[in-house]
């Protein structure tokens, strides 16, 4: 599990509950990604996002990502307005699983409430230091009911 910790991503900043990624850039504009933990859900096969110029809140969808199995909301580390999605990721989304913090980026973004919301993402040592602790449970593949669910309604994704 140690090895999981070490692939964090030093440069950027972590939505822990949301298990995205977040890095800043010049001119107030930001780069979104999900992180390489996301992975574990299964093998992703389509990434549909929502256009450029929506306005989207902090934990609202960005768009979703589908399985074989199930569909998986892609929740917004922070409020913003969309510029751009990655049509590469939306071509093949396994770039997500081969380079999640490189050419897997999801988003580019303007953040809508940035002042207020910075405090709620965390770094690579704090990122590391809250997921050591939930690191198994994360790691587990959603439960499979037999049922066709949209999200899996007892963990959330």
């Amino acid at each position: 599990m140690n090895e999981l910790l070490e692939k964090l991503d030093r440069s950027v900043v972590y939505a822990p509950e949301q298990d995205m990624w977040v890095r800043l850039e010049d001119g107030g504009m930001a780069t979104i990604g999900a992180t390489h933990l996301v992975a574990h859900h299964g093998q992703f096969m389509l990434f549909s996002p929502r256009p450029a110029g929506m306005t989207i809140g902090r934990d609202r969808s960005l768009g979703v990502m589908e399985t074989a199995k199930t569909a998986v909301a892609v929740h917004s580390p922070l409020s913003c307005e969309i510029v751009e999605f990655n049509p590469a990721v939306v071509a093949d989304v396994t770039v997500i699983e081969r380079d999640p913090y490189g050419a897997g980026w999801m988003f580019r973004v303007r953040p809508t409430r940035l002042a207020e919301e910075l405090d709620a993402l965390l770094d690579a040592e704090a990122y590391a230091q809250w997921l050591a602790p939930r690191l198994a449970e994360k790691l587990k593949p959603p439960i499979d009911h037999g049922v066709d669910f949209d999200v899996d309604p007892l963990r959330g994704w």
